[in-house]
């Protein structure tokens, strides 16, 4: 396998989130994950789609992209939301920062970006140019041990 692609459009509704979640699931699993690589990533992507249908999208119609790269060394996930009007131009250092110190153990909200960082080998979040966030997670694939 060289390199292969998947996009998927979903609906920003996170009554979706459940298909999505167990489609990279299966997908991880075919590519030879382990069980606990697999719910890791389950995980990683079910956040950040669920901050792209709350926090990036103004209606059920203004969707989600999933852009799916496979190869034989990584799997890398690009999830593209278009973003409400009070969140343009809010991706900063120093709004990242403020949602960072908010975290609390207490808290209800803001752990998932937490949890990519966690849970991903590589994480990257930027504006886009419609006007959302474009978060990628970048998973390696290794060699599975007998502890798998």
């Amino acid at each position: 396998m060289e390199k292969d692609y998947i996009e998927l459009k979903v609906p920003s509704n996170v009554y979706y989130l459940e298909s999505v979640r167990a489609f990279i699931g299966k997908l991880s699993e075919t590519l030879r994950f382990s069980k606990k690589r697999i719910a890791d990533i389950q995980l990683a992507v079910d956040e950040i789609c669920s901050n792209a249908v709350y926090h990036g999208s103004t209606c059920i119609s203004s969707g989600i992209l999933m852009q799916v790269y496979v190869n034989t060394q990584k799997l890398k996930i690009v999830v593209r939301d278009k973003g409400k009007a009070d969140t343009r131009e809010w991706l900063t250092p120093k709004r990242l920062e403020e949602i960072q110190a908010r975290r609390s153990p207490t808290g209800e909200s803001g752990h998932g970006l937490y949890l990519i960082k966690c849970l991903a080998d590589e994480h990257n979040l930027k504006q886009n140019n419609v006007g959302g966030t474009d978060v990628t997670a970048i998973f390696y694939r290794k060699e599975r041990t007998n502890e798998d």
